[in-house]
């Protein structure tokens, strides 16, 4: 077990604010040896304190899942997420024209893998998210690629769709033979 390097000392002393770990001056270390002190006070403690504000984080085993995954808040250049975003609307265009490498901007089955791959390392991005999810749905692949979405945006992600679904609502008409009464029902 190691935390990803991605994670910045500044987001690293954020944690041990936030989930209250006892880690006697943790502000002064340097970033390899908050590491290795994080590391070696998650495997003393049995529970942490769940944090349902910023991270999203309820248990000791999903905080050690975040550290070792790359860090997806990490702050791209402008030109670097253009060119993600072009890759993945190109994803996009090649689902929407039927899943023919022909009609699209990829020369090979490889290329299209290759910067599919790329595109999924960055799943917090909606657009990237998309293109992944639609890719999957094409019956050539024989083995799916998985995107790697932080816990953050998986949990908010939740909440909207739990959202969504609780908001729905329903219309259904039944009619009532002649003379009787008809109902309206919203369900």
């Amino acid at each position: 077990m190691k935390i990803h390097v991605s994670h910045s000392r500044k987001e690293l002393v954020e944690i041990c604010e936030v989930f209250d770990l006892d880690i006697p001056k943790y502000k002064e270390l340097l970033k390899k040896e908050l590491c290795v002190a994080i590391l070696y006070k998650l495997t003393t403690i049995d529970e942490i304190i769940s944090d349902n504000e910023f991270y999203y984080i309820e248990n000791k085993k999903e905080l050690i899942e975040y550290l070792t995954i790359p860090n997806q808040s990490k702050n791209l250049t402008i030109k670097e997420k253009d060119n993600i975003m072009l890759i993945a609307k190109k994803i996009i265009a090649y689902v929407n024209n039927g899943y023919w490498l022909s009609c699209s901007d990829f020369d090979d089955w490889d290329v299209l893998m290759k910067n599919a791959t790329l595109v999924a390392s960055y799943g917090d991005i909606p657009t990237c998210l998309r293109a992944i999810t639609l890719l999957n749905n094409d019956l050539k692949m024989d083995k799916k690629i998985e995107i790697i979405v932080s816990p953050r945006v998986r949990k908010l992600r939740d909440k909207k769709i739990a959202l969504k679904k609780e908001l729905n609502t329903k219309f259904s008409i039944r009619r009532a033979p002649p003379g009787r009464p008809f109902v309206v029902r919203f369900d």
